[in-house]
Parts: C-alpha cells; structure tokens; sequence
C-alpha cells in the first residue's frame, strides 16, 4: 500500500513504541524465566510487515529506524541487520504480487522463510568479517527456535500492525494514497 508521508510518521513513531515495549518486556521477562541465550527478534517481525505491506520509497529509512531502536537493546550491530532488513525489502518488493495473506498458516511460512534469507545474508556478512563458521552455527542453534517463535505469532502481530498502519482500511476502501 502507498502512503504519503503524512500517513507514514505517526503509524512509525506508533510501532516504535511497540518495539521498544515489547523490547523491555523480552530483556526483562525472558531472563527471569532462566531464558537467557534467546531473543525474540521483534524488530525482524516489523521489518518483515513494513516490507509486506508498505510501498514507499523511504523503506531503507524505516528499517534503518527500527534497526537503531533496537539496538538500543543488543549488541548486535544496527548496521548488519539494517543492512539484511533493505535487501529482504528488496526480494519482497519483487514478489509482493505474490504474497496475499488470507491465511495464518501462510503468513507462518511466508514470514519462515523470509527470516532464514535474513539469517543468510547476515551470516555471509559475518563470516566475511571475523572468519569464524564456529560462530555462525552457535547462532543457527538460537536462530531457529527464535524464528519459529516469531513465524507462529506473525498473523497474531501483523493483524495488530494492519490496525495500526490501517492497512485494511484503506484497502477496503480502494484507496491509492
């Protein structure tokens, strides 16, 4: 969906506050329930929905927004996931024709497999900067129960998001902004 940039900043500022609640809530709540070595990666979740549903040429700027909020709450660098975040809009931008979500089990896939292109391109990055496969197969040990997690609860998140966006809305009513 097109939207003017009017539209695009008080929907934005609206998800940020999400991340950054829902970031609190996952570096608090997981460590006292003794998971401590995984994170639920909320900000691939709304990257992913930015890239499904959203056509705007500032894309690369609401990823790179995401990306830097949440750093405020990993180490991991802003710069390799904002990097992964702008080229996974990219595939999507040429297969959103494609993707219609009218079912749950779909989105569940859909968002699956666009997590793993996430995990490639991240981990082809870091292999070329320190060299290391060790390290990139620790990581696949979290990224899998992390990223099934996250698949399972996208039609659950993407459908809060749409109210936010008002994605349906606008839909439902033929609008092309």
């Amino acid at each position: 969906m097109k939207l003017k940039l009017n539209q695009i900043i008080p929907s934005f500022v609206m998800t940020i506050l999400i991340l950054v609640v829902l970031e609190i809530l996952v570096t608090t709540i997981m460590p006292i329930l003794g998971i401590e070595n995984y994170k639920l990666p909320f900000n691939i979740l709304i990257i992913l929905y930015i890239g499904f549903k959203l056509e705007t040429p500032i894309v690369a700027l609401l990823v790179l927004g995401i990306q830097i909020c949440y750093s405020f709450f990993s180490i991991e660098g802003w710069a390799l996931g904002t990097f992964a975040g702008v080229i996974v809009c990219m595939i999507i931008s040429y297969l959103r024709d494609m993707l219609h979500f009218n079912s749950k089990f779909f989105t569940i896939v859909v968002t699956q497999i666009f997590q793993i292109c996430w995990f490639i391109i991240v981990s082809i990055l870091i292999y070329l900067k320190v060299e290391n496969f060790d390290y990139i197969l620790g990581k696949l040990g979290r990224f899998l129960p992390e990223s099934l997690i996250i698949s399972i609860m996208a039609p659950f998140f993407f459908s809060l998001l749409d109210r936010i966006w008002k994605i349906n809305d606008r839909e439902m009513l033929g609008e092309e902004v």
